[in-house]
């Protein structure tokens, strides 16, 4: 469901300016009043008659000289933790994560269901998804009534203003899913629908990076590849949100076989799945510790790498080099100002992440390259529930 059609959202601003306050308190807390003024450039009445308010609903609360800025120290506000929570729950082929967020942006509760849901049938995976929801409200010290909402982040392809999952290729069954509908049912809650490169790209911007980047790539890196984007402030989805299929682009003449029904792309080449594919292949011509391995992962190719296997690091460095190209031709057309790769490349080590760097660098325009950053996220788990916790934070805030 889209952020304007969550009408039984708690909404936590009653106008544009008590909106701009949560929204500038979210991202530079703590803040004092005058502080505000000098960001909006509105009145100092203005701002404190809002403050006032949302003080008085206990939805900001006030510090003593916790706002630094400045030659002096000043009263510092930022968003109640105590004031209510919501739930990011993420569901793909392999299993359920779960986040529960406070209404400062701060995680208070995470689980992990790892389930192979890559076949069961829409009816059980519901289930389990609410199954979750309840279980993790269980473990917060909050009452039940203070859940603003859940949102739902989703693998596939989806119509989020009419709250359902069209298609996810990675799950047999899960096609023309009522999920906002079924869930605001069983949970008697407002829910938020997502994809999960827009969760994933939400996540890091407003809790690695304090939305302090208007223009953003994040590269996820896994099983498949894909790019999260943020151009001016705005987070680009595209038609069905299905923007960002960074992996399915071709970048060889290999005959490779890619799941979505083409060669060479990328994720048929450098992706998890394909770095362990070439490894077990490669395994029996190699004095490799890969051998010792009963079933090779992606993740155990990148952990050999880090610790200078032959085989693993051939593979892996040629991996993160296509890839490298692959995100400099994104970057040489949207032109960002960060490119956030997923914590994941850290596995390869220092050495690989070498290579990643100097491919990106090397195939980007000199223009370009002056004014890029390139960054690997700290953000380790939970990534695209946390983005989804974040989503209906953020809609709760907006008037």
């Amino acid at each position: 469901m889209s952020i304007d059609k969550l009408l039984n959202l708690n909404k936590l601003a009653a106008n544009g300016t008590q909106t701009t306050i949560l929204q500038i308190v979210r991202d530079n807390s703590p803040i004092s009043r005058s502080g505000i003024v000098s960001l909006t450039g509105q009145p100092h009445a203005a701002i404190s008659r809002s403050t006032a308010i949302l003080l008085s609903k206990n939805i900001l609360v006030e510090d003593g000289g916790t706002d630094t800025k400045g030659p002096r120290r000043k009263r510092g506000l930022r968003l109640n933790p105590d004031y209510g929570y919501v739930i990011g729950i993420e569901y793909g082929p392999d299993g359920i994560e779960a986040v529960a967020m406070n209404t400062a942006y701060q995680p208070i509760a995470k689980s992990t269901k790892t389930i192979d849901l890559a076949n069961r049938d829409q009816k059980e995976i519901l289930e389990l998804i609410c199954a979750t929801v309840k279980s993790i409200q269980k473990d917060i010290k909050m009452p039940a009534a203070q859940c603003l909402g859940v949102a739902a982040v989703d693998p596939g392809l989806i119509d989020d203003d009419a709250g359902i999952s069209a298609l996810a290729t990675t799950m047999e069954h899960w096609n023309n899913v009522p999920v906002v509908n079924t869930l605001e049912e069983q949970l008697k809650l407002p829910v938020l629908l997502l994809g999960t490169s827009t969760a994933k790209i939400l996540a890091v911007d407003r809790l690695e990076l304090n939305n302090s980047i208007a223009n953003l790539l994040y590269i996820e890196y896994g099983k498949g590849i894909a790019c999260g984007m943020k151009l001016n402030n705005t987070y680009i989805s595209g038609q069905g949100h299905l923007a960002g299929e960074l992996g399915h682009l071709q970048i060889s003449n290999s005959q490779a076989v890619c799941r979505c029904g083409g060669v060479g792309c990328l994720e048929a080449m450098a992706s998890l799945t394909a770095i362990a594919k070439t490894a077990a292949a490669g395994i029996e011509s190699n004095n490799s510790s890969l051998s010792q391995k009963h079933e090779l992962t992606g993740m155990d190719v990148l952990r050999a790498a880090a610790q200078h296997d032959r085989l693993a690091s051939r593979i892996v460095d040629e991996a993160l080099e296509r890839l490298g190209v692959a995100v400099a031709g994104i970057v040489n057309i949207l032109s960002p100002k960060m490119v956030l790769f997923d914590s994941v490349i850290n596995e390869a080590g220092s050495e690989a992440v070498a290579v990643l760097m100097r491919s990106l660098q090397k195939t980007v325009l000199a223009s370009h390259r002056r004014q890029l950053e390139i960054r690997i996220s700290s953000l380790t788990s939970h990534i695209g529930a946390l983005g989804g916790a974040a989503a209906i934070l953020d809609a709760c805030l907006t008037a």
